[in-house]
């Protein structure tokens, strides 16, 4: 059953369902620029139609339909008057945490055709639609909320319960340099603006990356309906699975019967309830509109230009000449819309090959086909040191997940940072502690703290550990001690953050030396390897900048970059490294993280990495 089960998730996993000083505006390579199908003060045929509205589920239908406008006829690219956005902005940040009194006041001038967005901060963005540019104050400012950090690691982890009290991490303080001013030149890239009768339109999907994008959210329109979703979630991919697991007991029964695997999975794949994700990809199929094309490219290159935060570190001047070095423009350009959804694919699978780059699921205008695609050497890599590594450990008893002790060490391995969204000191008092991060480190805490406890050293293993949560890695980082600095650097208006955080790790709800292993006396390690990856790079160099925590192993695999989940104007869903960079202070400087961490103490073999006796040997000659 186990096999039947593994196959058929892997025939699942391969369907496709799957205002200071100005910062210069990213510019394209003028001689790969396309001609821009839209030209300011042509005259222009302009539709409003409405569409009903989904976030996030087919349950949370907005009450009233939204407008979308159409240009000159084309169907499959829809613009969004400014009020509107506004609209919508107010209300996702009234429905989210730590979004309170976050209002935008929208305020036209049509004598100068400009339009402002000006918040109770007095954060503002100004759209100026004679010269074709989208200016931000402060970008970052614009989108923080009452009392947020301004580049917030923790995102919008809840440090308050629904009472008001302490929940699971606090911030004890801060440093902010802020943005410069960020002006976005669409006019330079071809992606139109318009202003007509009291309107004020600008394509869906440039509003949509910049004021979206940042809290994992985009808009997909399929010609049916209007759906506000995490691109991660847009694969249907998902749906196959989920239903698959649910009728485990219903496919080992057909499989006793004797169907095939693939009679099993066609009755599966009939069995997939309607969802969110299902019906964007009933939207109609076929070609992009000459306009999609042109614009898809072009606004494609705007949104990379602008925040790929490793562009510098794959010397990318111009990602339109970038396309064009290596193969995809011309995919890219194409009517085809499965062609362009392949061109993504490679685009952030085999050339950018980073990591955190990926791609999620192809547009609703293709029909499903294969979701195989090379990896690059860097990912392919590192995902065969991480099977390597886990069949090692696969040997080696005491090696697996979790907490273990051996003699006077203590071993916590974690291959990856998890937090879930539930109350874990109700959890806790009922004695079934949560099984994410928050609730390994409080178990682990209370067994090397107990009366009586014989540890002297402790080692945390994150050598197959490739990131995850950024709440639990800073968790961790305060567990061992005590008040955890971690640091951002943004490479789209050039704002720095260090925050300094402290973890309730005995969920008392008191932040204090309770609550971490620093000042005990105790030696403590951190086990790394090239597979140390994102958080799980993030930790370890949080360790080295600090000092008390000594490392073992080899060069951590890095990864700097925070994850920002896209999608193109033909609603290909994708991520890639985005311009927040995990980054470590020394002496008031910021330097981001991506090549790895050097070890304080090389281990040669990854052979030795689990053989904990031998390890628990190194670790005593070195005191």
């Amino acid at each position: 059953m186990k096999r039947l089960l593994a196959l058929l998730l892997a025939l699942c996993l391969c369907c496709a369902c799957a205002l200071a000083e100005e910062t210069a505006p990213a510019e394209a390579d003028a001689s790969m620029t396309l001609p821009s199908l839209w030209q300011d003060g042509q005259a222009h045929q302009i539709e409003r139609k409405t569409y009903p509205m989904y976030a996030g589920s087919l349950e949370n239908e907005m009450p009233e339909e939204m407008p979308l406008y159409f240009v000159d006829g084309v169907q499959d690219l829809p613009w969004m008057e400014l009020n509107d956005l506004a609209g919508l902005m107010n209300f996702i940040c009234s429905n989210r945490n730590n979004y309170q009194n976050y209002a935008i006041t929208v305020i036209p001038d049509p004598e100068k055709r400009t339009v402002m967005f000006r918040r109770e901060n007095d954060s503002v963005v100004l759209f100026d639609f004679e010269g074709g540019t989208i200016t931000w104050g402060d970008y970052y400012a614009f989108r923080q909320g009452e009392g947020e950090l301004y580049l917030n690691l923790l995102n919008n982890f809840p440090t308050q319960d629904s009472e008001g009290r302490p929940n699971l991490l606090s911030v004890t303080g801060s440093r902010e340099r802020h943005s410069r001013v960020i002006t976005l030149d669409l006019k330079g890239y071809g992606v139109p603006m318009l202003d007509r009768d009291g309107l004020y339109l600008v394509p869906m999907q440039t509003l949509a990356t910049f004021f979206l994008a940042p809290d994992s959210l985009s808009l997909y329109f399929n010609q049916n309906c209007i759906i506000l979703h995490s691109p991660q979630a847009m694969s249907d991919n998902f749906d196959l699975f989920a239903t698959m697991m649910s009728m485990q007991d219903e496919i080992e029964e057909m499989a006793a019967k004797g169907l095939s695997q693939e009679e099993i999975m066609a009755m599966v794949a009939a069995s997939v309830p309607k969802t969110i994700v299902s019906v964007y990809f009933d939207g109609p199929k076929g070609e992009r509109s000459l306009a999609l094309s042109d614009y898809g490219l072009h606004e494609l290159c705007l949104e990379l230009d602008s925040l790929y935060g490793l562009k510098d570190s794959h010397d990318i001047d111009s990602f339109m000449t970038y396309f064009a070095d290596i193969g995809l423009l011309t995919d890219l350009m194409s009517a085809d819309p499965a062609a362009a959804d392949e061109a993504v694919r490679r685009l952030v699978k085999y050339w950018l090959d980073d990591g955190h780059s990926a791609y999620y699921s192809r547009s609703y205008l293709s029909e499903p086909g294969s979701e195989e695609a090379e990896s690059g050497y860097s990912v392919a890599s590192g995902k065969q040191l991480r099977e390597s590594l886990w069949e090692i450990r696969g040997n080696r008893p005491g090696t697996e997940q979790g907490y273990s002790e051996i003699g006077d060490t203590a071993f916590i391995t974690m291959d990856a940072f998890m937090y879930f969204a539930e109350d874990h000191y109700a959890a806790d008092e009922a004695g079934k502690p949560s099984t994410d991060t928050f609730g390994m480190i409080t178990k682990a805490h209370r067994q090397i703290t107990r009366e009586g406890s014989p540890i002297k050293n402790v080692v945390l293993d994150l050598s197959a550990n490739t990131g995850g949560a950024a709440p639990a890695a800073v968790a961790l980082v305060s567990w061992f001690l005590g008040d955890a600095r971690l640091s951002l650097k943004d490479t789209f208006g050039g704002g720095e953050s260090t925050a300094e955080f402290r973890a309730d790790v005995n969920l008392d709800r008191v932040f204090d030396e309770q609550d971490t292993l620093a000042g005990r006396g105790l030696n403590l390690y951190c086990l790394i390897s090239p597979v140390s990856f994102s958080c799980g790079n993030l930790v370890p160099w949080a360790f080295k900048a600090d000092g008390r925590v000594k490392l073992l192993g080899s060069v951590s695999g890095g990864g700097s970059c925070t994850v920002w989940p896209m999608a193109t104007a033909w609603g290909t869903s994708y991520a890639i490294s985005g311009p927040t960079r995990l980054s470590f202070m020394k002496n008031g400087a910021y330097y981001d993280i991506d090549r790895g961490v050097e070890p304080d103490y090389v281990i040669s073999s990854f052979e030795r990495y689990y053989d904990r006796e031998a390890l628990i040997e190194f670790i005593h000659s070195l005191y």
